[in-house]
């Protein structure tokens, strides 16, 4: 008798993603007496399942996303501004809800749709990060954001070959997490000084 399996199993991507979520909403459930502990932990949560999306993303496309104005401000709290383009980048590469915020000229798209916080039909197959969990993305004014459980976005860097702007050969990914005084640093300033991304959740 010959056996035959519909569709397919999870690819170890896939998995990672799903398991990342969860250690993410577990987190995110994780009543503890040290508030900023648990943002932590949720915050870390969020950035492993963004990187493992990010290799599907690169697996899907080639390449890593890249956006298209990276040093675009905005006030994400009273008196504070954030750097919220890379967020926006990250946000459209892996939630698939637009594409304007992405350079996408090598995938011959002609059309440049915005975020409107939802995933259309048309939306779906660019969709990396299926699920992604509404604490993981803020409108900001008209923008839709990737943010880390602090509330601010998420700061992402894409390598070029020479490394100039990175840490690491592919990307660098960060967040903020308690400091409220550095917000404007770029990865490449901690090489000359250590202490400047001592509060910072990176993966560098």
């Amino acid at each position: 008798m010959n056996i035959t399996r519909k569709g397919h199993g999870f690819t170890l991507i896939e998995l990672l993603v799903v398991i990342c979520i969860i250690a993410l909403l577990a987190a995110l459930v994780l009543k503890s007496g040290n508030p900023a502990s648990s943002k932590r932990q949720a915050t870390q949560g969020t950035m492993e399942a963004v990187a493992a999306a990010l290799e599907r993303y690169y697996e899907h496309y080639g390449e890593y996303p890249e956006p298209v104005n990276a040093d675009e401000t905005a006030e994400i709290m009273q008196g504070k501004v954030y750097r919220i383009g890379a967020a926006r980048c990250l946000y459209q590469a892996l939630r698939g809800d637009g594409y304007d915020a992405i350079k996408v000229a090598a995938r011959g798209e002609k059309s440049e749709p915005q975020s409107d916080g939802k995933v259309s039909a048309d939306e779906i197959k660019n969709v990396i990060m299926a699920d992604m969990p509404e604490a993981m993305w803020l409108k900001v004014g008209t923008s839709y954001i990737l943010v880390d459980a602090f509330g601010r976005p998420f700061q992402y860097i894409k390598a070029n070959s020479d490394r100039k702007y990175t840490i690491n050969s592919t990307y660098d990914l960060w967040s903020y997490a308690e400091d409220e005084k550095n917000v404007m640093a770029k990865s490449k300033d901690t090489e000359a000084n250590a202490s400047l991304g001592a509060k910072w959740i990176k993966n560098w």
